[in-house]
């Protein structure tokens, strides 16, 4: 009998230590990396050259087409005016969005200053057919009665992004 019992033992074990059945499979895994977006300015956003009035402020307006429009206060004395002009590169036939800023200041560097506003683009975003695009930049400048002479500059950031 202890024979027997040694033998239905070893069968329980048997049993209790065989493997249950199992599957696994094998799963792909991988990504696409493209082109990084980039961006550059060709052209500056520039309002020519401004004789104020001594007494009322007004403004010049660029669209992103390149027309001026000179305030009825101001006497706009050059036609070198300039939308500004951007170039876009990246993942051909991939589509993008541009993020104007909502204003900025420019100065002559001896203290005065003047903003420029109400950016225009000529379009909100874009296709990069070939992997290539541009858009221009319009805006809108504000000039104080008897606004102080000099060389104005300052810089505006364009943003673009992959939709």
């Amino acid at each position: 009998m202890n024979r027997m019992k040694y033998i239905a033992m070893a069968a329980a074990a048997v049993a209790l230590s065989t493997p249950a059945f199992a599957a696994e499979v094998d799963a792909d895994a991988g990504a696409k990396i493209i082109a990084p977006l980039q961006i550059s300015n060709s052209t500056a956003l520039y309002f020519g050259t401004i004789a104020p009035s001594l007494t009322a402020g007004d403004q010049v307006v660029v669209s992103p087409a390149g027309a001026k429009a000179c305030g009825a206060e101001l006497t706009c004395l050059t036609d070198d005016h300039t939308a500004a002009e951007f170039n876009v590169s990246g993942e051909a036939d991939h589509s993008y969005t541009i993020q104007l800023p909502d204003s900025i200041q420019i100065s002559n560097g001896a203290g005065a200053a003047m903003t420029v506003d109400s950016f225009t683009g000529s379009k909100s975003g874009g296709t990069l057919v070939a992997g290539t695009d541009t858009f221009t930049v319009g805006g809108t400048l504000s000039v104080a009665a008897n606004q102080a002479s000099g060389e104005y500059t300052g810089t505006f950031v364009v943003e673009v992004e992959y939709q």
